[in-house]
């Protein structure tokens, strides 16, 4: 009886998750959500978007600060810095809503954010601030990878109370940092 009622439940959000996806991309080749779009950014330089700027290095590291070694991988740590131009970025705090690392082949690996120096209120304008992130690779990919970062949309000037209601910019850019 449990057995069926667990098949029951996993084939509803197995079809679920199959339509939510479907309907996604109805709503995206339909035109009613735009495309996200991928800005490609040198190594070595930085963006501005959204009213915060963006720039990333990245380095093949043996292992995580406190982990073990893991036999065939590799980590590549990620060293973000971030700054708010003017009054609208310096309230757009919060990590980076995605934070990938990516090889030639369109492989994804996910990176983890270790430490981040951002305040949660408000950023000073023009104030560095850094972020860290780790992501585990294969060792054979992790001298190629390059960072894949949507910024977050999230405004810290919006009341609590406002968070579901408020009208935020959509989440369109991706930032690829070239090594």
């Amino acid at each position: 009886m449990l057995t069926a009622l667990g098949a029951v439940v996993a084939l509803v959000v197995a079809v679920g998750a199959t339509t939510y996806d479907r309907y996604h991309v109805y709503l995206v080749r339909s035109g009613q959500i735009p495309p996200k779009q991928e800005q490609v950014v040198p190594a070595g330089q930085s963006v501005t978007v959204k009213h915060v700027s963006w720039k990333s290095t990245m380095e093949t590291v043996p292992q995580v600060p406190g982990n073990k070694p893991q036999p065939g991988s590799a980590y590549v740590k990620i060293d973000i810095t971030r700054s708010a131009v003017d009054a609208d970025g310096a309230v757009k705090t919060a990590k980076p809503k995605e934070l990938f690392v990516t090889d030639r082949q369109g492989r994804t690996w996910v990176a983890l954010v270790g430490d981040d120096t951002t305040p949660a209120e408000k950023m000073e304008i023009g104030e560095p601030y850094r972020l860290t992130a780790y992501a585990r690779v294969p060792a054979a990919q992790a001298a190629e990878v390059e960072l894949l970062l949507t910024p977050s949309n999230y405004r810290s000037d919006i009341p609590t109370a406002q968070l579901m209601t408020a009208k935020t910019e959509p989440d369109l850019d991706v930032l690829r940092f070239k090594r």
